[in-house]
């Protein structure tokens, strides 16, 4: 098994919530052991202390970038941000950052509902940004062969 770093929210949107088992199944049956602080790894010492630590034993990282933060009104430098937007946590950011940085294979997901922002911006980053639709049941079969691109990649 190939111990994958899943950086994720720990909250998560009910309706998204309940598909997730899937994505962890399907995660297991391409070969991925996923590791998640807050969800399977219980963090004893600071945050970014144990993102780091946890990164480092890990193959791989794959950033689910999911609702987290909504926005009802306000702005985005000059511009108004569209009715009811939604970013990803914050976290997201700072995981994918040090995954780029340890040059570990990094798989970036991004809800389509969510804005794409930072290393979500296409282009801001050395990776591709694949958005995906996290809503219905079976989401997590439409990126499969992006698992096992991932996959190959830490084979390589």
């Amino acid at each position: 098994m190939i111990d994958v770093f899943v950086s994720r929210p720990n909250w998560i949107p009910s309706g998204i919530d309940k598909h997730l088992p899937e994505f962890y199944q399907c995660l297991t049956d391409y070969g991925f052991n996923p590791k998640t602080i807050g969800q399977n790894i219980v963090p004893i010492s600071s945050p970014f202390d144990e993102v780091v630590d946890l990164m480092n034993k890990c193959k791989c990282t794959i950033v689910l970038g999911m609702p987290q933060i909504f926005i009802h009104e306000g702005n985005i430098k000059k511009d108004a941000v569209p009715k009811n937007a939604m970013l990803p946590t914050e976290w997201n950011q700072i995981e994918a950052s040090i995954s780029i940085m340890l040059k570990k294979p990094t798989l970036m997901l991004l809800h389509k509902t969510v804005i794409a922002r930072g290393v979500f911006e296409r282009g801001a980053a050395n990776v591709f940004v694949h958005v995906f639709d996290s809503s219905y049941a079976g989401w997590s079969t439409t990126i499969t062969p992006n698992l096992e691109a991932l996959r190959e990649r830490v084979n390589a």
